[in-house]
């Protein structure tokens, strides 16, 4: 399937990943970049450089489908390894706090009793 200029936008948008982060993880330039996302795009890119573009957005986790593109879903094991990341830096942040002071009222208020 052959992506088209639209798509490569939207992948990027999706993605959140500008021209020039898509150019250096493609190993193209932000020129070539911008030369694929105008509307006649296509036809002044080699194919080549079009297919590592589209791999390079594939592999950041784009699915380019007929008429557009989406997130690729999860796998368990992604799903997992980020379930355990998270757990991770709840651990160190309890870790770090365990023998600082619980707060009191005093910390959550002012004189007038309004929040601190």
């Amino acid at each position: 399937m052959v992506i088209t200029p639209d798509q490569v936008r939207a992948a990027r948008a999706l993605l959140r990943m500008d021209q020039d982060e898509l150019a250096r993880r493609a190993n193209v330039s932000v020129v070539t970049v911008r030369r694929l996302e105008a509307p006649d795009g296509i036809s002044k890119v080699a194919p080549a450089t079009i297919d590592e573009i589209q791999r390079t957005l594939e592999a950041a986790g784009a699915e380019f489908m007929e008429r557009g593109v989406r997130h690729r879903a999860w796998t368990p094991e992604q799903v997992e390894a980020r379930y355990q990341a998270g757990l991770a830096i709840a651990k160190r942040s309890a870790a770090r706090l365990k023998d600082a002071p619980q707060f009191t009222e005093d910390d959550l208020y002012d004189e007038n009793g309004l929040p601190a």
